[in-house]
């Protein structure tokens, strides 16, 4: 079975003009415990301590605090029923509005696009931990790599532990297609059961030293366009991946396998930015 993950995007919206969420996060308890620790470090310290945690100007600050104040933790999918859930809240995949999101466009896919997306795409977050693409999400502030403590963990990282893992690989072994930057990729990678298979994407814009040079934005956009050209084709093996040609070309010289440290069976696949006419 395969599976995609990718990051979040710190840019949100409420999406009132598309679906409607379907289904809940995994975790509620976990997200509402987060939310709760957020505004007791707000309490406790001050607003100044989230501005810290979440690195933003004065003007980010006041909105995600905003934020933090009206959000209303969701623990049952009945809940999104009640008119004071439904207003702040939308599917996932509409929600966030990052590049990577913007380049994926899932607002024209059509319904089989869309179903794809919801079998084999999660996002991963900070907050939520990992959402499928119609699960109700609230805007929110919150980075994997925020340096959080919570209940005796010391970070993100350890609060989460191998939960993203085991939900992504919860109805058997997976091959995951990693999408997702370095920050959210190695909360779940880590994590992988001894049977399931990972392949990441590279995307180069150029050579240096005979490595490829990666660029943030770009490959923010290449791995939307990435998730879009899946979706399109209904793909379901990772071996598929190399007819990718959507501004890059893959490039087998600079890919390839090998295992992790836990003897997990791993796949680096490079594709180099076509070169311009």
């Amino acid at each position: 079975m395969l599976q995609a993950i990718i990051s979040p995007a710190k840019q949100m919206t409420v999406s009132t003009d598309t679906f409607l969420p379907q289904s809940i996060s995994p975790f509620p308890a976990k997200t509402a415990r987060l939310i709760e620790e957020l505004r007791e470090l707000e309490l406790r310290e001050g607003p100044s301590a989230l501005k810290a945690l979440w690195r933003v100007s004065d003007k980010l600050l006041a909105e995600n605090v905003e934020r933090l104040h009206a959000f209303v933790p969701v623990a049952d999918k009945q809940e999104l029923d009640d008119p004071r859930v439904a207003r702040l809240v939308s599917p996932a995949i509409f929600s966030y509005t990052g590049i990577q999101f913007r380049s994926m466009a899932p607002e024209v896919m059509d319904c089989d696009e869309l179903e794809w997306l919801q079998q084999h795409l999660w996002v991963l977050s900070g907050l939520y931990g990992c959402v499928r693409p119609f699960d109700a999400v609230e805007p929110y502030r919150l980075e994997m790599g925020a340096k959080l403590a919570v209940d005796g963990a010391r970070d993100l990282y350890a609060f989460w532990g191998d939960l993203l893992a085991r939900a992504i690989c919860a109805d058997g072994p997976v091959c995951v297609v990693n999408l997702a930057s370095a920050e959210y990729a190695k909360a779940v990678l880590p994590h992988l059961p001894a049977d399931s298979h990972a392949t990441t994407c590279i995307f180069g814009e150029e050579l240096r030293g005979g490595k490829p040079v990666q660029r943030a934005t770009a490959s923010k956009i290449a791995r939307g366009s990435m998730v879009r050209w899946m979706a399109e084709r209904g793909v379901k093996d990772a071996c598929e991946l190399t007819r990718f040609d959507v501004g890059y070309a893959y490039c087998p010289e600079l890919s390839h396998e090998g295992r992790d440290r836990a003897g997990r069976s791993t796949q680096t696949l490079v594709f180099m930015k076509h070169a311009q006419a």
